[in-house]
C-alpha cells in the first residue's frame, strides 16, 4: 500500500512517484508516461539532486486538476441583491 501523499521525502525516487500516483500495478509504465507528462510541462529531474521535486510535482498536479484555483473574484461585480429569496417571491434572472 502506497504511503499517505504527505509522506514522501522532498525528492522521491521514480518508482516512489509512480507508485504514489498508480500504485504497485502500474509502476512498469511509469517511464512512458512521464515523458508523455513532462512534453506537458511536468516538473523534470532536477540536475543537482537526481530526482524530481516533490512538491512540483503536487502542484503541477494540482493545477491540472484545478485544485486550489476556486478564489475570491478578481473584481467586484456589484452589490448582491438577495430579495428574489424571501419567502413567496419567484427568482427572476
Amino acid at each position: 500500500m502506497p504511503r499517505p501523499l504527505k509522506e514522501l521525502p522532498l525528492f522521491p525516487t521514480e518508482s516512489e512517484i509512480a507508485r504514489e500516483l498508480f500504485g504497485a500495478e502500474r509502476i512498469n509504465g511509469w517511464p512512458a508516461i512521464v515523458k508523455s507528462l513532462e512534453l506537458q510541462g511536468f516538473p523534470r529531474i532536477d540536475p543537482v539532486f537526481g530526482r524530481r521535486y516533490w512538491p512540483a510535482v503536487r502542484q503541477w498536479l494540482d493545477h491540472r486538476y484545478g485544485v486550489g484555483t476556486l478564489g475570491a473574484p478578481s473584481a467586484v461585480d456589484g452589490e448582491e441583491n438577495w430579495s428574489c429569496l424571501k419567502k413567496g417571491r419567484s427568482r427572476q434572472a
